[in-house]
Formats: structure tokens, sequence, C-alpha cells
């Protein structure tokens, strides 16, 4: 076993760790593991252990950056970078971090409405992929299907996990860019 293997097995703990924190609706913990996988191959093949910092510290950006990037592949939300702006003291903004944090533990009074258009969306547009696409979208989305996750679609459709993701991620590209 390599040095990056050996770094990658170590410490797919914490990769699972991450992607529970990031449990979504829309996204199974498997399918969020599976990506923050890439994520931390990413890092093992980037990281230099002669600079002192711990991998998993090294590892966490590429991780997190990983699993948020297929959440927002998606929900199609669109992301947008801002500066980093202190608030200055002695200002009446009171914004704190109550105000930014999400209350995990109450459900989005949208989530419903939100998954019902996802789905007319995809039945809609389903024609545009191939029979393979549209089976491992029908699959993921629960279209006709109840929802399954991408190791499930691998099982039933004879495919490994990572190519059942390879598959919606370009089915998800071709249904994003005909929308355009």
């Amino acid at each position: 076993m390599t040095d990056k293997e050996k770094l990658i097995t170590d410490n797919m703990g914490y990769v699972v760790t991450l992607a529970r924190q990031y449990s979504c609706e829309l996204l199974d913990t498997d399918d969020l593991v599976s990506e923050g996988t890439i994520g931390i191959i990413k890092a093992a093949e980037k990281f230099d252990p002669n600079r002192g910092k711990p991998f998993v510290t090294f590892a966490a950006p590429y991780i997190r950056t990983a699993i948020e990037a297929a959440i927002r592949r998606v929900t199609g939300e669109v992301t947008v970078k801002s500066t980093d702006e202190s608030i200055p003291a002695g200002s009446r903004n009171n914004y704190t971090l109550l105000n930014v944090l999400e209350d995990k533990n109450s459900q989005r009074a949208d989530a419903e409405m939100e998954r019902e258009l996802l789905k007319s969306d995809l039945e809609r547009c389903i024609y545009l992929l191939d029979q393979r696409e549209a089976a491992v979208i029908k699959r993921y989305f629960g279209l006709g299907f109840d929802r399954m996750t991408m190791a499930e679609i691998g099982g039933e459709l004879g495919l490994k996990r990572e190519r059942v993701r390879q598959i919606r991620d370009k089915a998800l590209r071709k249904l994003h860019k005909a929308s355009s």
C-alpha cells in the first residue's frame, strides 16, 4: 500500500463524519461519503508531509468542497463568492452567528414543494437522456421508483457506485445545459 493509499484509508472515518454533517434529503449519506472520498483523494495527491500540517487539517477543505459541489449540482444552487468584510466596532448592526446558522432540526417549509417541482421538471426532461442515464436519474430521484443510493442503483444496474455517480453527473449536466 502506498503512502497516499494509507492516508486515504486511515482517514475515511473523517470523511464519513464530515459527510454526516452535510446530510440532506436530496443526497444520501453514502453519496456524500463517495463525493468526500473524491476530495480526500485530491488532498492526498497534493499533501506534503514536510510542511508540518496534519493530513486531516489539510484534507478537510478538499473534502468539504467536494461534498458541497455535489450538493450544489443536485440542488442547482449557484455560489457567489463574497469578500470577507468585517463589521466595524461600535456599529449598530446586530449581525451575529445566530443570524446565519440554520436550525438543522426544523424542517424547511418549502422542502416538499421544492422536491415535487424538481421531480416534475425531471419527468418533463427525461427524454433528453439516453436509456442508462434515464434509469440512473429515475432511481436516484425516485421517479417511478423508491429513491435509491448510488450503491443500490449500481447493484441493480450492474455498475459500480463510482460509475453511477459519473452517469448521474453527466445526465445532470445534460439537463442543466438543456434548461439554459
